[in-house]
């Protein structure tokens, strides 16, 4: 699992940075609509990088239901939230550069 934490450190960093998100905020429970765009991100950019939901749902503390309901619906999120969408379209293309990356 060191490989993967060290992944996931990575991009909560990055995306903390990118977002202007304090990184301790991302890994909270907050329900702010910021914070949660930046663990939603964090969530679909490992997801993209073929991390289980599983170890996902380890990192945030939550079930892989709960993951896999954040990946599928990440989608429809991105299409309402424009500057979210520019956002994770850079990251995705910065961090994974061979990996699938659809950003409608």
């Amino acid at each position: 699992m060191p490989k993967i934490a060290e992944l996931a450190n990575h991009i909560i960093e990055t995306v903390a940075e990118e977002l202007d998100v304090p990184k301790d905020a991302i890994l909270s429970k907050s329900r702010k609509a910021e914070i949660v765009d930046a663990r939603h991100m964090v969530a679909k950019l490992l997801h993209i990088r073929n991390v289980y939901p599983s170890r996902i749902a380890e990192i945030f503390g939550v079930s892989a239901r709960t993951v896999q309901y954040v990946i599928t619906s990440f989608d429809a999120r991105i299409q309402t939230n424009r500057m979210l969408r520019n956002s994770y379209a850079k990251l995705a293309k910065t961090l994974c550069d061979n990996c699938e990356t659809i950003a409608k």
